[in-house]
């Protein structure tokens, strides 16, 4: 259209048209150039997490499962390719892909391994929270070496999240020092840790809350292990004390001033983000009833949830999850729709699951079955913070008064 009208009609054609042709023209290249890019740039970083998951975990995911292993040269080699990096804008040391993408990558390693997929949430999480953080100093100590991977990170927030939605007490406690603030208490599970690794966590000040930075390196923290899992063992999980820990200023997140603001502005991305968990093990579960069917499917036929009714589902949680990202990502969504679509991930996690299990039958009830492990898996995304029933009280107390409490 642009050449049509500039160039065929003589009549209208002089050198100021031309230039405005041209710089048209190099708009639309540019936008259209810019758009595949960054197809591109996400489908190339999804097929290499694909690859380096079948590569690395694949091999061992029953260790991971039953034997607590935890894949800590996986979790470093993601980083390395940009497996944590789309929470990050290019000028953090990120790829700026965005939220959605970063929960794609999640889903393509829940696609073999729920656990290790929780895992690469735990580090996603700890990156989202440092790139939403007000106070620069944090984010230049921590951000890009969380997002390369250099540093492994977890996040504290499950004592802090249900404290917000009334469901729990606050478990740290914090006196202001001088330089910072000194935190004390006791949180019973805490993700993706080890002895150098970090994690964010909330404390309760008299008057407010403050958000930070700390480590199993620090004095005065320390890891004690948990009861066996039934599930996850291989995600470094451990119970935290506290005793008299110094967080200076330049670790924190959010200081008692910026704390409501801020937790709003982590919220919706923290949930979206559990998703990505919660889509690969649905994936995984279409895939078991995918095979069930090459032998079984006269028969399977008659059982609920039939994996065309399940993948529709599916696709309808996965557009809005995408439309919810995005929104996050540009800086506003809608927490209760947020609430809801993960509270629909969850339900379908669990419906693919038992499905795969009576579609699978008898092979489905073995050790070793990929199912069994399905169902072990999608009975975590129902549980984790926001667990199903914490998720509910939410979005009834969001129906019912209008407010978004933080």
């Amino acid at each position: 259209m642009i050449y049509k009208k500039y160039f065929y009609r003589k009549e209208t054609f002089n050198l100021s048209v031309l230039k405005a042709a041209c710089v048209q023209c190099r708009l639309l290249f540019l936008m259209t150039f810019t758009y595949r890019t960054n197809i591109m740039s996400q489908q190339t970083l999804l097929n290499q997490i694909a690859e380096l998951t079948q590569r690395e975990i694949a091999p061992i995911v029953q260790d991971i499962d039953c034997k607590g292993v935890y894949p800590e040269n996986f979790m470093r080699e993601l980083g390395k390719i940009g497996g944590y990096q789309s929470v990050g804008t290019t000028e953090e040391s990120g790829n700026g892909l965005g939220l959605t993408t970063q929960i794609l990558v999640i889903r393509e390693v829940g696609k073999v391994c729920g656990a290790t997929a929780f895992s690469v949430w735990c580090q996603s999480a700890c990156g989202w929270y440092l790139h939403q953080s007000p106070n620069e100093t944090v984010k230049s100590r921590y951000l890009a070496d969380v997002l390369q991977g250099k540093v492994l990170a977890g996040t504290g927030m499950s004592n802090t999240v249900k404290h917000l939605a009334g469901i729990e007490n606050n478990f740290l406690q914090v006196e202001k020092v001088e330089g910072g603030y000194r935190i004390n208490g006791v949180l019973p599970w805490v993700s993706n840790l080890g002895d150098t690794h970090i994690w964010a966590n909330t404390a309760q000040t008299a008057d407010g809350y403050v958000m930070f930075i700390t480590g199993a390196e620090r004095e005065g923290v320390s890891l004690n292990p948990c009861p066996e899992f039934c599930a996850l063992e291989g995600t470094r999980t451990f119970a935290l004390k506290f005793e008299n820990v110094f967080v200076p200023h330049e670790d924190v997140l959010a200081e008692p001033a910026q704390f409501e603001a801020y937790i709003k502005s982590i919220k919706a991305g923290f949930i979206l983000l559990q998703i990505g968990i919660g889509a690969g093990i649905i994936d995984g579960c279409l895939q078991e009833i995918e095979l069930a069917n090459v032998s079984n499917g006269e028969v399977n036929f008659y059982l609920d949830n039939q994996i065309d009714e399940l993948n529709e589902r599916f696709q309808v949680a996965l557009a809005k999850t995408v439309k919810l990202a995005d929104e996050a990502w540009a800086g506003s969504t809608s927490i209760l729709e947020t609430l809801q679509t993960r509270l629909a991930a969850a339900e379908l996690a669990l419906d693919a699951a038992q499905s795969a299990a009576l579609h699978a039958g008898a092979k489905g009830y073995l050790m070793r079955s990929p199912v069994q492990r399905r169902i072990r898996e999608a009975m975590f995304v129902a549980i984790v913070t926001p667990a199903t029933k914490h998720l509910r009280k939410e979005i009834a107390d969001l129906e019912f008064t209008g407010e978004f409490s933080i």
